[in-house]
């Protein structure tokens, strides 16, 4: 029989409760997405290379009134040889409102100047392209840089033209694949981070806490603060990046004394506290977009890395072969501390029998507080990481939110090593989805897998059957 404690209904009843939430964001972000939503995803991996001969982009120096300000520019062309294509249009925007709109030449450039520094929206006007030609498959329509203050910033549409799949010039299907993989890897030991605390936190309380994704962006926002020359106190970034974890660490603390410990004492339902966290998750994204602003930020170091690692059939730019390796270890590290430290294995403890460990002596308030630190704190982290592979956005956490409940839920509820390994599912299943399909599904690819996986082992993969009365 599954065991209740503070009024939490048995397992198997959070399982179908959590399912049916899923279920309904997952509809609202398809909604949202069929609506026209074009916002940048800082869970989106670096454009893997492609198999057709790409737009080649050729940077210029000034703006087209003559200026050095900044400004934004491409050469459209397709095809071996890299024909130049004419009367494509290419629209620039900002936080919704178009700032410049381009229509490329005979020789395929185009230019738009933009008003200051920061991050836009450049997309590509599909009906304008010629019969033959058209965005690659899996490849975006539109992009998200970040331009700097001076100069111009190239970007590049990846068109082919019919016929033209296998043509020589650029990648081959296994190069691509490898490197969308090696994308997939470094985005789900990022998620992985994410859920691990959050299934900590689900272990020891019960609780799902979808104020999460909050504390994902907390992390990367206080970084911002620190490192940002203009506006911030210009810290390097590796020391930024501890003050904002030791923050997000914090910020969790304050989750479980200010709001759920105060809940628990006073009875309340596991399931009332989750609507809590519901609340509490839309409350904090929106004072975070009053206090931080909506348009998305860059940290000052390492936001461009042009030259890249080749490892093989992979070309990976060296901050990514650093998140991975960093995501990796810290893994590594949790997973030692639970099994091996005395802390760790009071944690395991409170999670598999609360009411045996308190007989045993353990504090449990102690245990429960010290996990919401780790939580937030490594949630910051994977925050941080996020944001270097993109930028810093008020809302990041709630777009990543989604995938790190179904690595948690994929590797079994309460179960850290499960959300560790469904991490790396969600991330590597999900990337290597856009070899075939638009990159806007890969939220879609990631949930039809945990769905499949439930249908086949409905604990999840390292879940443990329960039996209710």
């Amino acid at each position: 029989m599954d065991e209740v404690r503070d009024g939490a209904p048995p397992r198997g009843g959070r399982r179908v409760a959590l399912a049916v939430l899923l279920s309904l964001i997952a509809l609202a972000s398809l909604l949202s997405s069929l609506a026209g939503a074009q916002e940048p995803n800082p869970a989106d991996p670096v454009p893997a290379p492609t198999t057709t001969v790409p737009t080649t982009t050729t940077p210029t120096t000034t703006a087209p009134d003559g200026g050095t300000g900044p400004a934004i520019t491409t050469t459209i062309t397709a095809g071996k040889g890299g024909k130049p294509i004419e009367g494509v249009v290419v629209t620039v925007s900002r936080d919704g409102e178009q700032i410049g709109r381009a229509t490329s030449g005979p020789d395929g450039t185009l230019t738009i100047a933009v008003p200051e520094s920061g991050q836009y929206q450049v997309t590509l006007d599909k009906k304008s392209l010629p019969d033959g030609v058209e965005v690659q498959k899996g490849a975006p329509s539109t992009l998200t840089p970040f331009v700097q203050a001076s100069g111009s910033l190239p970007v590049v549409f990846r068109l082919t033209e019919a016929g033209q799949a296998d043509s020589g010039g650029g990648p081959s299907d296994v190069e691509r694949l490898a490197s969308l993989a090696a994308s997939g890897i470094r985005f789900g030991l990022v998620i992985a981070l994410a859920a691990v605390g959050l299934s900590l936190i689900f272990g020891t309380t019960g609780l799902t806490n979808f104020a999460h994704g909050e504390l994902i962006a907390f992390g990367a926002i206080v970084t911002w603060y620190l490192n940002a020359p203009n506006g911030g106190l210009g810290l390097p970034l590796l020391l930024a990046a501890v003050g904002g974890i030791l923050a997000s660490g914090l910020f969790g603390a304050s989750f479980e004394l200010g709001v759920y410990r105060p809940l628990r004492r006073r009875g309340m339902p596991v399931v009332s506290q989750m609507v809590v966290s519901i609340g509490l998750a839309f409350g904090l994204r929106y004072l975070f977009s009053i206090v931080f602003g909506q348009s998305p930020q860059q940290y000052a170091q390492y936001a461009a890395q042009s030259p890249t690692v080749s490892l093989g059939p992979v070309s990976l730019r060296p901050k990514d072969l650093v998140i991975t390796a960093v995501a990796f270890a810290c893994l590594i590290a949790i997973g030692l501390f639970l099994q091996r430290a005395r802390l760790g294995t009071a944690i395991r403890a409170v999670s598999d029998n609360r009411d045996l460990s308190i007989a045993s002596g353990i504090d449990d308030q102690r245990v429960i507080l010290i996990v919401w630190v780790v939580a937030g704190a490594l949630a910051g982290l994977s925050g941080i990481m996020l944001a270097s592979s993109d930028s810093t956005a008020w809302n990041m956490g709630q777009r990543v939110l989604l995938v790190t409940f179904a690595a948690v839920v994929l590797g079994g509820l309460g179960t850290t090593f499960g959300a560790m390994v469904g991490g790396l599912v969600v991330g590597i299943v999900s990337d290597l989805s856009t070899f075939w399909l638009d990159a806007d599904l890969k939220i879609v690819v990631a949930l039809a897998t945990l769905v499949v996986v439930l249908l086949i082992r409905p604990q999840g993969i390292f879940g443990v059957r329960t039996r209710t009365a």
